[in-house]
């Protein structure tokens, strides 16, 4: 790696735009050389520090000289003259890096410590386009990996569990093997299937996550503490067409439906055929059309709706354009209340 690329590692963190784990452990050996509080790192404190870290490095690490950084950046044109310096501090700072993990076995994220479950023959894919790359895992399972963003895994999988470290946003369509359970860690987060297809997504200014399902079933998870440590007695089983979403800011998972919800095929070797074409049929009946072809409960919130006649033609439409339709035929209304959609009237009396 260049002194140019080291100065732009040194720049992204002065600047607030390097990721959370270059910017704790950047933090982490500039308290304590200098600062127990752990204040920003200056431009000006460069040069007068560069000795101080890199005496107390060598004396904590005894680590090699030259400390490979994980993942390349870009090259980029700089004409500060304090470069040169910041790239020395940079590379003191990654050998404290490597100390750090090499002592506490953790990698921080955006929303918190995960486990260091990397080991040799271990690869990271990063999607450097501008669009979706599909990458095929070692079981036959696949990820569309949305741009900017990396997963690891290893060259063969365990016997006993499938691991996968996502950083970015991932649509997973995973081989069903129950003994052999899927886990995606995301952060503090791990979401585990044993055959399904979900989307995992960080959000890059709230670092919320989100996990979406398709098909099947997810249960997601919350580490319990800076270990391989899972809390299940919270955990979050989500269906086809729901998700959760995890602030870190409260750590609570907020339960809802995805934005588009789409038509969930039975396990059935061959495809069912359905029809949105209703003549006179109660509303009753249509709901529950709606609710066994998108797997959503909706509820009618009065009796009096159960047996109102509905003439509609609502094929090809997707599910929130067909309950427009329902609704304004019904002089009805509806909302989304977690994973449960709530259509409200005064029946047919109100027609």
């Amino acid at each position: 790696m260049s002194r140019k690329e080291f100065g732009f590692l040194l720049q992204q963190y002065l600047d607030g735009k390097c990721s959370e784990e270059e910017k704790a452990f950047v933090e982490h050996w500039y308290g304590i050389v200098q600062n127990k509080d752990r204040e920003p790192l200056q431009e000006t404190d460069l040069q007068d520090l560069e000795p101080l870290l890199w005496q107390q490095i060598q004396s904590r690490t005894q680590s090699p000289k030259v400390i490979p950084m994980p993942v390349s950046q870009p090259v980029r044109q700089f004409s500060f003259p304090w470069m040169a310096v910041a790239a020395t501090v940079v590379l003191v700072l990654l050998a404290g890096w490597w100390f750090y993990r090499q002592q506490f076995g953790l990698t921080k994220s955006g929303n918190g410590f995960q486990p260091e479950i990397t080991h040799a023959g271990w690869q990271l894919r990063t999607n450097s386009s501008a669009k979706s790359e599909v990458i095929q895992l070692p079981d036959g399972s696949q990820v569309r990996l949305a741009p900017q963003s990396s997963i690891q895994f290893p060259a063969a999988f365990a016997a006993d569990k499938r691991e996968i470290l996502l950083m970015g946003e991932g649509f997973f369509t995973v081989q069903k093997m129950p003994s052999r359970p899927f886990y995606v860690y995301t952060g503090t987060i791990v979401t585990k299937v044993l055959g399904t297809s979900f989307l995992v997504k960080t959000q890059a200014t709230t670092k919320q996550v989100v996990v979406e399902v398709a098909t099947g079933r997810v249960a997601v998870y919350k580490q319990a503490k800076e270990i391989e440590t899972i809390d299940t007695t919270n955990a979050i089983v989500l269906n086809p067409n729901q998700k959760a979403t995890y602030s870190p800011d409260n750590q609570q998972f907020v339960t809802g439906l995805v934005e588009h919800p789409q038509l969930i095929q039975p396990t059935r070797s061959e495809p069912v055929a359905r029809s949105f074409e209703f003549d006179d049929v109660p509303l009753r009946r249509v709901i529950d059309q709606l609710e066994e072809a998108y797997g959503i409960t909706i509820s009618l919130e009065n009796e009096n709706q159960n047996e109102c006649p509905l003439t509609a033609d609502l094929s090809n439409l997707p599910l929130y354009a067909q309950l427009d339709m329902i609704c304004a035929a019904t002089k009805s209304s509806y909302t989304v209340q977690g994973t449960t959609i709530v259509i409200s009237g005064k029946g047919c009396a109100n027609l």
